[in-house]
């Protein structure tokens, strides 16, 4: 079902144009003044005309470390215009006390752009801790493999140290790896933390940093501690490589006060050349097992945590052809990029468009949790009291080490009937199968032929003639076309899949004809819709409800083989636009480029015939 995003790219092109200058960009902070150890929440919103917007530039935050805390979007889709919203957020930890400024902000599409104002933040000490109270955690047993040595018997100037909080885990749940560096004497300039290589594991940072003060062998350290929350995506060992540090050191040098140059030694310690450490943890071993097989749901789609599931639509009342968006949100903790989209129910009295996902994480108490908001326009068909089923997902609880089934509530929308003068629902064409209560059939699939009996005519007619000689022969002829007539009528009744199929080109140019005559630019849109919707859906023998570009590809794939790339690729071309200029009319002439589509669509349709006979 990809029209919808098609139909969102078009808009791109389309509305930006017209309406660029709605494009802005805004940002905020959650405060103007943080501590040292503190962060600082930084929200950063586009708002415009299209469905995609780009990803908003930031500038180099001297001092600032920066991390992405993700997205959130939203769509809203009326009267055939699209408009979004999109906020990133963004985690900033300070580095240097000191008056910091975010430079503004910018973002562009096509000529049109937009930045924000700078924003100041002033980074101040930390607060002191009360008297008698230090804050000190405490430090490793023993140094690590690859901590920088000191003298022997003494705890080293430098180390780091990593560890699991968990050595088993199922696949895509979350881990979390904690490094420390331990620091006793004053470094030169920023060290340089490399971290472990990982494979099979996808990683999210969970800021901010931490600093704490710590004790060992006498020794306290300053220590900085950096988590990271690991989902590995395979099963069996999987090795946590070495985290690394680069730091300079000043070199020692020892001093003897009763030397004769110990003051001249003394006072040239700040002109000693640095000593460069490179140290590193050891690596860790995780094991990885796969999710049980027995009891695994049909729906689940590879979700791991704990997850609600909601469902919600726009309006209550709508009318038939008019656009309702349904919302599915997943909330919960857990790896939500790795989280499928639950499937929907079957909806026969609706079309269905793509879906359109997006997802907001946040980074709370060592947990990765958020949302996944997934949008899906649906357009009724007929009118009445039309439901929408409870939509079901399944996800794995690693706690409870079972499947778990959520769902929705079911929905009910109150569709009356359209308009009987507008254009029909674009490419509608009923279910055969019977509607049901309380709906209002639109249309009909097929329409069956009745034969009219001939045979009271055909005697009269014998009567007449009796007597004729070898005119005899002429009725016993036309009584015999007259019943091969209706033995082959009363086939193509029995096979109406068969009278779909063989009428469909001469019905499709039919509508083609009478929408070149149309002077209404969207009522020709619909004839034409309604022609290519109907030809695929006879040909492929699948109802034209519901029926979508991605659906198409894959019988035309699977059914035709030798059908080539590029007449697949101008199929879809044509689907794309005409949805396009059905629920996103180009805001200059709506009929600009129509007889040119109609054409095209002319030339497409008998070549494809030619190869559906092939």
């Amino acid at each position: 079902m990809r029209a919808y995003a098609a139909l969102l790219a078009v808009a791109i092109s389309g509305a930006a144009a017209a309406h660029g200058q709605e494009l802005s960009i805004s940002a905020q902070v959650n405060k103007t003044q943080v501590a040292l150890d503190d962060q600082v929440v930084l929200a950063v919103t586009v708002t415009g005309p299209q469905a995609s917007l780009p990803d908003p530039q930031l500038p180099a935050l001297q001092n600032f470390s920066q991390y992405s805390s993700g997205r959130n979007q939203s769509i809203s889709f009326v009267n055939g215009r699209v408009s979004s919203s999109v906020t990133h957020t963004f985690v900033l930890v300070p580095r240097a006390l000191g008056q910091g400024v975010i430079s503004p902000i910018s973002v562009a599409v096509g000529n049109s752009r937009a930045q924000t104002e700078p924003i100041e933040i002033q980074v101040v000490r930390s607060q002191a801790p009360p008297p008698g109270a230090e804050p000190v955690q405490p430090a490793p047993a023993a140094p690590p493999a690859g901590a920088a040595p000191g003298q022997a018997g003494r705890a080293p100037a430098v180390m780091i140290t990593a560890e699991l909080d968990k050595r088993k885990v199922f696949v895509n749940e979350q881990a979390i790896l904690t490094v420390r560096f331990y620091s006793s004497v004053p470094l030169l300039g920023n060290p340089e933390y490399v971290p472990p290589k990982l494979e099979g594991v996808l990683t999210e940072d969970l800021p901010p940093l931490r600093n704490y003060n710590a004790n060992f062998k006498g020794r306290t350290y300053g220590v900085t501690e950096i988590k990271t929350a690991l989902f590995p995506m395979q099963t069996g060992r999987r090795t946590i490589g070495a985290a690394t540090v680069r730091c300079q050191l000043q070199q020692d040098m020892a001093l003897d006060p009763f030397s004769q140059d110990f003051f001249d030694r003394f006072f040239s310690q700040g002109l000693n050349p640095a000593q460069t450490k490179t140290i590193a943890s050891q690596p860790l071993q995780l094991e990885v097992a796969a999710l049980p097989v027995a009891g695994r749901p049909a729906d689940f789609s590879g979700g791991v945590g704990r997850f609600t599931l909601s469902a919600n639509v726009d309006k209550a009342r709508s009318q038939v052809g008019d656009a309702v968006n349904l919302t599915v949100t997943v909330q919960g903790a857990g790896n939500l990029k790795a989280l499928g989209n639950p499937a929907l129910p079957e909806l026969p009295s609706w079309r269905v468009f793509d879906p359109v996902a997006s997802v907001s994480q946040e980074k709370k108490g060592d947990t990765v949790s958020g949302s996944k908001v997934i949008r899906i326009v649906l357009v009724p068909r007929v009118s009445g009291e039309l439901a929408i089923p409870p939509i079901t997902m399944s996800y794995f609880d690693p706690g409870r080490q079972e499947y778990v089934r959520i769902h929705t509530a079911a929905l009910t929308v109150s569709v009356a009937p359209g308009d009987p003068n507008a254009a029909p629902a674009v490419g509608y064409t009923a279910p055969s199968a019977p509607a049901a209560k309380g709906l209002t059939r639109v249309n009909e699939d097929v329409i069956y032929l009745k034969v009219r009996p001939a045979l009271p005519a055909a005697t009269r007619w014998l009567e007449a003639v009796a007597g004729a000689g070898p005119l005899h022969s002429l009725p016993f002829l036309f009584f015999f076309w007259v019943s091969g007539l209706a033995l082959y009528r009363g086939r193509l009744a029995a096979d109406p899949q068969g009278v779909r199929y063989r009428a469909a080109l001469r019905a499709a140019l039919k509508q083609l004809q009478v929408a070149q005559l149309e002077n209404d630019p969207q009522k020709a849109v619909a004839l034409m819709n309604d022609a290519l919707y109907g030809y695929l859906a006879d040909k492929l023998g699948e109802p034209a409800a519901g029926l979508t570009m991605r659906r198409v590809q894959e019988l035309l794939r699977k059914r035709q083989p030798h059908l080539p790339d590029p007449v697949i690729a101008c199929i879809k071309d044509i689907w794309e636009e005409l949805d396009s200029r059905r629920f996103a009319p180009p805001a200059g002439d709506a009929a600009d480029g129509l007889d040119e589509l109609r054409r095209r669509m002319a030339a497409l349709l008998p070549d494809l015939d030619q190869e559906f006979k092939r």
